[in-house]
């Protein structure tokens, strides 16, 4: 799954109606909420807010048409997120009404299209599970431990007292071939696996 970096806003005009899309991270129902009377505050005399919004990894999906005629808003909003597998995100696509009705399928094809376009403008980033190791070396080992690290490794945090104590994440997550690097002189403690983002 991906996730959403910053906030986006995007706005596009289809038969003299404004679509104006807001793409933004959140990650619990209480702040989808806030956000969404946040926008209905700024466009309070827009003549829909429709949106969709997925939390949980896609457990929790919610979307809301808004007046729009049933499964020609929300959902297709909904459609947009999940098909580029999103998370954590709420869509809010705001129309100010042109006069021109578009009928049903211009209206899916608005609400499915506004929030395609505005995703062309956003970062992302993904989630992974990896291991975090700890190991502590004199200050006469740490140089050649840091020089493989910077360059096998991400390293977390640095503490320099008595010893250098270093937690890091394997780039492969192969610990024996660290081990045997070093010819087993160090030994490193396994910390559990930590939830990390990973840039795209």
């Amino acid at each position: 799954m991906y996730y959403l970096k910053n906030k986006i806003e995007d706005e596009v005009i289809i038969n003299k109606s404004r679509f104006i899309t807001y793409l933004i991270p959140t990650k619990t129902i209480e702040e989808v909420n806030l956000e969404l009377l946040k926008i209905k505050k700024l466009h309070y005399n827009a003549t829909h807010h429709c949106y969709a919004y997925v939390l949980d990894k896609q457990n929790i999906q919610k979307s809301n048409d808004d007046g729009e005629p049933a499964g020609t808003a929300g959902m297709p909003i909904l459609q947009v997120l999940l098909t580029n597998n999103l998370d954590d995100v709420l869509c809010v696509v705001v129309r100010y009404f042109g006069g021109i009705m578009l009928g049903k399928g211009g209206l899916i094809r608005a609400y499915s299209g506004a929030p395609s376009d505005a995703l062309k403008k956003a970062s992302f980033y993904k989630k992974a599970l990896r291991t975090l190791y700890e190991i502590v070396v004199d200050y006469s080992s740490y140089e050649k431990i840091n020089y493989y690290l910077n360059n096998n490794a991400t390293i977390k945090d640095t503490s320099f007292a008595e010893n250098v104590t270093v937690t890091f994440y394997l780039n492969d997550d192969n610990l024996n071939e660290f081990l045997d690097y070093f010819n087993h002189q160090f030994e490193v403690t396994n910390l559990g696996e930590i939830e990390t983002t990973l840039p795209l």
